[in-house]
């Protein structure tokens, strides 16, 4: 097992919604979800970023029909340097020092910045690249894809995955009777892709061992940690861009017996979760 990792998150941009949408009951003022991307230094595979956040990529793909339905239904905002690019040039990365780039799905709030990374292997699930290249522009759109955001030579950089052969538990036996699936990135034991279906087709998450504990990056799994916490439930209105309903739901109930069983050793890290995200940000790395 590869050790020494550090982990950082970043707010690659945000989207604003009204609040009930994700916690029923909290009204119509607008609320914040700031799309995280996860920094992870390995001491032989170098960076590996997980998701990319927002990029001016994504006002350029938004600003002909039927494009511009996305914008104007999930208003982002990003303002100068602070896409994952600027960041990480500040933070001394540079782009082509990212080795390997996973991406949880293929919507356009986690892959905006994708071709900026030409010199990244990128880690997917083939059931997520396919559900956006062969949807039509309306449908994708639809359901929060925008294909204009994948550069045309992509190709040669895709590393598919779409077999998770071991349960969690085997990984992490405190959260026995859990039923999620996961696969080992680079065989090392330091970072397992978990298949977290129904949000989008494909999607999958990250548990990432540090020293001192285990990070679950749940990408959109779930928005709040109190979907978890809490087991709250997003308004229906949410679900129209789910990909599978039922499978998200089943999905979410696996995630609450996780949390509840692994809360003391595991920090979950939802995509959009601004109290999860803040509280790792003031940490800064973590080791």
């Amino acid at each position: 097992m590869s050790d020494g990792l550090q982990l950082r998150i970043f707010e690659g941009g945000y989207c604003v919604h009204p609040g009930f949408v994700v916690k029923p009951g909290s009204g119509l003022k607008p609320r914040a979800f700031p799309a995280a991307v996860a920094l992870i230094k390995h001491p032989e595979q170098g960076y590996v970023l997980f998701d990319t956040g927002y990029h001016q990529h994504f006002f350029d793909a938004t600003r002909t029909f039927p494009e511009r339905f996305y914008a104007w239904t999930t208003p982002c905002h990003l303002q100068h340097g602070e896409d994952i690019t600027a960041q990480l040039g500040r933070s001394g990365v540079d782009t082509s020092q990212v080795s390997h780039l996973v991406l949880s799905h293929f919507h356009a709030d986690h892959i905006a910045a994708v071709s900026e990374f030409g010199d990244a292997a990128i880690h997917c699930s083939k059931a997520g690249f396919d559900a956006l290249k062969h949807r039509g522009r309306f449908s994708g759109v639809r359901k929060g894809y925008l294909r204009q955001l994948i550069p045309d030579d992509i190709q040669s950089q895709l590393h598919f995955h779409d077999h998770f052969d071991r349960r969690i538990d085997a990984i992490l036996p405190q959260l026995r009777g859990v039923e999620l699936y996961c696969k080992d990135l680079f065989d090392d034991g330091s970072l397992y892709l978990v298949s977290l279906p129904g949000h989008a087709a494909g999607q999958v998450g990250m548990l990432v061992r540090l020293r001192a504990q285990w990070v679950f990056l749940l990408a959109d799994a779930c928005w709040l940690i109190e979907s978890l916490s809490e087991n709250m439930n997003q308004h229906w209105l949410a679900n129209i861009i789910c990909e599978d309903t039922k499978a998200y739901r089943q999905t979410l109930a696996q995630l609450r017996l996780c949390y509840r069983l692994g809360k003391a050793d595991i920090q979950f890290v939802p995509s959009h979760c601004l109290t999860s995200i803040r509280a790792l940000c003031e940490q800064g790395w973590i080791q």
